[in-house]
């Protein structure tokens, strides 16, 4: 009787030592990031290689070519000005003497011309002394060829811009050496001149849609669009080769001239397409194939699959994978291997 109460004891600890065993050496799961793959419109960018600066729509620097001193100047730097606006303003006493003389000339020439009291050619040479006193005239006046900004006054009042009066030789100015009065921009909108790889000349199109970011904005992305591809290849010794690619942007209050500016174009889209996260897409070390880690009966399961278009952040799938499939993100905090047991979480 002792001896079954012995082997009943061994067998019962026997059992227990082997659940115990078991128990140990089964695999404990393992927690894991997933994310479905889903369905959306997937855009394909390239991005510039460095940054590029704003610059106006349009830039205007007016000169003059009137031998007169500045007499009034109506608007200065940082003030806005409409198309036709005089800006500045020189003596033109006799140039005014000059316009009514010949004014009235060319008023009685038509007169004598209608009564057959002169020729052609005489009513010619009034008219043609009556333009060119109105053009001498208006060249006095320094006016605003388009509504903008003016970002430059390099004159002041008593100033020969021409720097040649007969009545008063040698006045000159600093800004001579230049020839440069006035600078106006049209700041309606803005454009962004950006280098570009030249692998990417292909696929940039005048027209495509652009993303702008700048430095001073980092959580924001502004619209714009490609106006203008360089014909030619920049081959500079300390770039490589790029291509430059000009970018329109609508006016905004809070951007400045010659800010820095990073760009992305969009090249292409797919659209209603599946995708997953680009960083969770692996490179089979055998072969040139691409795979993802699936969760299958709750268990890592490789997938290999093929992909279209791309970004930094989704790529696009055409075949290996379906919607709503469970992807598995890549961590540091575990090694993925066939069959391994997982638990997930969003």
């Amino acid at each position: 009787m002792r001896q079954k109460k012995i082997l009943l004891v061994s067998l019962v600890t026997a059992i227990v030592l082997a659940i115990v065993l078991w128990a140990a050496s089964r695999e404990k799961p393992v927690t894991v990031k997933i994310v479905p793959v889903k369905t959306g419109d997937v855009d394909q960018i390239v991005s510039s290689t460095s940054s590029g600066s704003v610059e106006p729509a349009e830039t205007v620097n007016l000169m003059s070519e009137y031998p007169g001193a500045v007499t009034h100047i109506y608007y200065d730097k940082g003030d806005r000005v409409q198309k036709g606006d005089v800006i500045i303003a020189m003596d033109n006493a006799l140039a005014k003497v000059d316009l009514d003389r010949t004014t009235e000339a060319y008023a009685r020439a038509r007169q004598l011309f209608a009564s057959h009291a002169i020729s052609k050619s005489a009513l010619d040479t009034a008219m043609y002394a009556y333009r060119a006193a109105y053009v001498r005239y208006d060249q006095s006046f320094i006016k605003a060829p388009i509504s903008g900004l003016i970002t430059q006054m390099n004159v002041h009042l008593g100033e020969f811009p021409l720097g040649s009066n007969p009545l008063l030789p040698g006045m000159t100015s600093a800004f001579q050496q230049y020839g440069l009065l006035v600078q106006i921009i049209d700041d309606s909108s803005y454009h962004i001149k950006a280098p570009f790889d030249e692998v990417d000349s292909g696929v940039i199109r005048t027209g495509q849609p652009a993303h702008v970011s700048f430095d001073a904005f980092p959580d924001h992305l502004y619209d714009g669009k490609v106006i203008e591809v360089s014909p030619s290849v920049s081959t500079a010794l300390d770039l490589n080769r790029t291509i430059e690619i000009k970018i329109s942007l609508p006016h905004m209050d809070n951007i400045r001239m010659g800010m820095s500016a990073d760009v992305e174009i969009i090249v292409d889209v797919a659209k209603s397409a599946l995708y997953i996260p680009t960083y969770a897409i692996q490179e089979a070390s055998s072969s040139n194939s691409r795979f993802v880690w699936i969760v299958k009966d709750h268990k890592a399961q490789q997938a290999g699959i093929k992909t279209g278009i791309s970004n930094w952040d989704n790529t696009v799938v055409t075949s290996g994978l379906k919607q709503g499939m469970d992807i598995i993100l890549p961590s540091d905090q575990y090694t993925l291997y066939e069959g391994m047991k997982v638990l997930t979480h969003d």
